[in-house]
């Protein structure tokens, strides 16, 4: 109760209005579209060019249209599990002028019971801000392996659970390390009564198609398991999963909090640290070969 109480009453002082890049529906597709080809820029166009390539989690297809049109990719299968996201995805792809020829690309819904590709059939698969979600890793990622022909490569940006806002759940409680100082428990508590606060202004995600806010899900959940939602995966259980799988590790660069200056410096600093070192990496981009 004491956690619970503590990390409510920060959570609220903190509480503030959401930008309308999670407001607006359309301004969020055109934030992801542009952190889509910024993350493009840490891999290289080698993976793609000429290559049979499957964007795994697309989601509306940011990354996949930007790389059908500004590389050379011999084909493009954008698959994701929701069924608005790919209807949005292909009316995009309609949208794209008749003069970029685009007939090498193409998004599917995709299923539970595995990828809708053929053994040894892709080169690349890209996984961006997905790794966190995928609620049985182990099983996908043997699915990745079994689709890969010989020395194909797996391109992962992911964003691993130690780290400051490792559960996803910051526009409720923007507290760094809450599941770590406070618990899951009172983090799920805290989150049931930040959305049923007043004043809390709802993302886009939680208002149904008439704009009002949808009845609170988080009364329904006290643990990331039942949520279903973030899957708890940290870097070691990680590697020593695709490593039993066969993958080779070819790259894994782990970024800490800021990007220049002194808060780039001290994250370098901490992510050394011994045992603790995890907590402090915001994200990491990892290269798995066949």
């Amino acid at each position: 109760m004491l956690r619970t109480a503590l990390c409510y009453q920060i959570s609220r002082s903190l509480m503030k209005p959401p930008s309308r890049t999670t407001r607006d529906p359309d301004s969020y597709a055109a934030w992801r579209d542009a952190a889509q080809r910024e993350s493009w820029k840490n891999f290289s166009d080698s993976d793609v060019n000429g290559k049979d390539v499957l964007d795994f989690g697309c989601g509306e297809g940011p990354l996949s249209l930007y790389l059908a049109q500004e590389k050379r990719p011999a084909s493009i299968l954008g698959i994701d599990l929701d069924p608005r996201a790919i209807s949005r995805a292909n009316d995009a792809l309609l949208g794209v002028h008749d003069d970029v020829p685009l007939k090498n690309l193409k998004f599917t819904l995709g299923t539970i019971n595995g990828l809708p590709a053929a053994d040894e059939s892709v080169d690349t698969i890209l996984a961006f801000d997905c790794m966190e979600h995928l609620m049985q890793p182990k099983a996908i990622m043997a699915d990745w392996f079994r689709v890969l022909r010989p020395g194909g490569k797996v391109l992962i940006e992911w964003f691993p659970f130690k780290g400051p806002f490792g559960p996803h759940m910051n526009s409720l409680v923007p507290i760094p390390w809450a599941h770590v100082l406070f618990g899951e428990k009172a983090l799920f508590e805290t989150a049931e009564r930040i959305y049923d606060h007043p004043k809390f202004v709802p993302n886009h995600w939680d208002l149904d198609e008439h704009g009002n806010k949808r009845p609170n899900k988080w009364t329904k959940v006290r643990s990331f398991r039942e949520q279903a939602y973030v899957n708890e995966l940290d870097i070691k259980s990680f590697n020593q999963m695709v490593t039993d799988i066969g993958f080779r590790i070819a790259r894994q660069d782990n970024c800490g909090f800021g990007q220049r200056g002194a808060k780039h410096t001290v994250g370098k600093i901490l992510m050394k640290l011994p045992i603790i070192d995890e907590y402090f990496i915001n994200y990491t981009l990892v290269e798995l070969q066949k």
